[in-house]
């Protein structure tokens, strides 16, 4: 699968092979944030992956990233990069006086598409809005991306396999 290519060029990619981490059983979220915040004017950022991390683009989008990707022999290759006069979206801002809720539920489904779906969402959170999630299992690997994208997260445990999570743009 390839998605929109303007702007996009190899030779202002830079590298980032996140393999052996995958393969060590860690998320290499925090990597590619760094390596995003590393990044010249001009440059993307090429991730060389064992598998296809669709959570990715939507939190790239947030970030104002599109993206292309490739599997060559098992082994995914996406390049991320910045469309020319590209600008991050920004949650809509809430015209209501009171907090809007917005709720979903993600119980049941298999990963990564919980994630997925919170992420997808969270363009809707401004500022007074409350992301409400039902979920059967508190989203750990959730919280650093997050944070990253400014939001925070609440988890209560209602029971055994039930969690509400509330998610709120920070500030």
């Amino acid at each position: 699968m390839t998605t929109g290519q303007k702007d996009f060029s190899r030779k202002s990619m830079v590298d980032l092979d996140v393999r052996p981490e995958v393969e060590s059983g860690s998320d290499p979220f925090k990597s590619i944030m760094t390596a995003i915040g590393n990044l010249k004017e001009g440059e993307g950022l090429h991730l060389i992956n064992l598998f296809e991390p669709v959570p990715l683009y939507t939190v790239m989008k947030m970030k104002g990233f599109n993206h292309s990707t490739e599997c060559i022999g098992g082994v995914w290759h996406i390049y991320f990069f910045k469309e020319t006069g590209a600008q991050v979206p920004q949650g809509e801002p809430s015209q209501s006086t009171g907090p809007r809720t917005i709720e979903i539920d993600v119980r049941g489904l298999e990963p990564p598409e919980p994630m997925v779906r919170i992420i997808e969402t969270l363009p809707q959170v401004g500022q007074g809005t409350v992301l409400l999630v039902h979920h059967h299992r508190e989203p750990v690997m959730l919280y650093d991306k997050l944070e990253h994208l400014g939001y925070e997260a609440a988890t209560e445990k209602v029971s055994e396999g039930y969690y509400k999570v509330r998610i709120t743009r920070k500030g």
